[in-house]
């Protein structure tokens, strides 16, 4: 099942969401069961599978080396971008640097739409991860993207869309992030007064 069907997630962002989730670095135990951490796009033809999967692959298309050092930086820098805390983003100039220059394999043109809306588009012939940027671009443009979070939670740093009231979420789940959380510090105070 694809992660933004299993999970509520805007199908705005559905392609952004399993891109920066694609990385999988929980590693909890879970009813008994250890979770292993994995990488959906440890190899290029895994990414050039990924790719398939999500109609973003062109037939002419090639996965090169660079071209897969180039979407797994892209990644990062995204992620990098969404562990910050969503009030310190706009003052992380090292970080949105080093997104802008992972973007730069993926440039976006300006499209008129019917309707007279104008929209950001990938240019001809680039790589579908440029949807990735679209749809991070959109976020930002409707004030939305500090809603998307990486998770609190040393054990977890899963990407999660805050749908709460006032967008102040912590873990991507209360219940099992966050309660293991706050049990962990309760018990280091237990100790630390003891």
């Amino acid at each position: 099942m694809r992660l933004a069907k299993k999970y509520p997630v805007p199908p705005s962002l559905a392609l952004l969401y399993e891109f920066v989730n694609s990385l999988d670095l929980r590693r909890f135990e879970e009813h008994g069961s250890p979770h292993e951490p994995r990488d959906e796009l440890a190899a290029p033809a895994q990414l050039e599978s990924w790719l398939q999967e999500r109609r973003l692959w062109q037939e002419k298309e090639r996965m090169t080396p660079s071209a897969f050092r180039a979407a797994l930086e892209l990644r990062q820098s995204i992620r990098d971008l969404l562990a910050l805390n969503p009030g310190s983003r706009r003052g992380a100039t090292e970080t949105m640097q080093r997104l802008s220059a992972a973007a730069q394999p993926y440039p976006l043109v300006l499209v008129g739409g019917e309707e007279g809306v104008l929209r950001l588009e990938p240019a001809s012939g680039v790589s579908g991860l440029a949807r990735v940027l679209v749809e991070l671009h959109a976020l930002e443009d409707a004030d939305s993207l500090d809603r998307l979070k990486m998770c609190a939670s040393e054990e977890c740093h899963w990407v999660f869309y805050d749908r709460s009231k006032p967008g102040n979420r912590r873990w991507c789940s209360s219940a099992l992030c966050g309660n293991r959380d706050k049990t962990r510090n309760y018990r280091a105070r237990k100790q630390q007064a003891a």
